[in-house]
């Protein structure tokens, strides 16, 4: 359920990887999902050159932080460490904004 609706520039700012971990998180219907296999199904399924090491998904939650806020970028994508020992990161699409971006990427 939309509680709010994204900033008026949000989707200028989809370039094709980002673009391709929505789709990817929204396609997880809400489960957490390990980075490595977000990052894997981005060159899978879209065709995409995407670094192996952890950061390359950091790096595009990153660009949320600096746009808006970190609290945007948590609302928008949560995370949190698989284990305790903070090998491997998992995200979700945060409940706050689904329905809108289910909405513009026809999911």
């Amino acid at each position: 359920m939309t509680q709010d609706t994204l900033p008026a520039d949000f989707y200028e700012h989809l370039s094709p990887k980002k673009n391709a971990m929505f789709k990817v998180l929204l396609d997880g219907k809400g489960e957490w999902i390990r980075g490595v296999d977000i990052r894997q199904r981005m060159r899978d399924d879209h065709g995409l050159s995407v670094p192996d090491p952890p950061g390359a998904i950091a790096i595009h939650l990153s660009h949320y932080t600096q746009w808006y806020s970190e609290e945007f970028r948590r609302d928008l994508i949560p995370g949190r460490w698989e284990d305790n020992s903070r090998v491997h990161a998992e995200f979700r699409l945060g409940e706050k904004y689904e329905d809108e971006l289910r909405d513009w990427f026809d999911k």
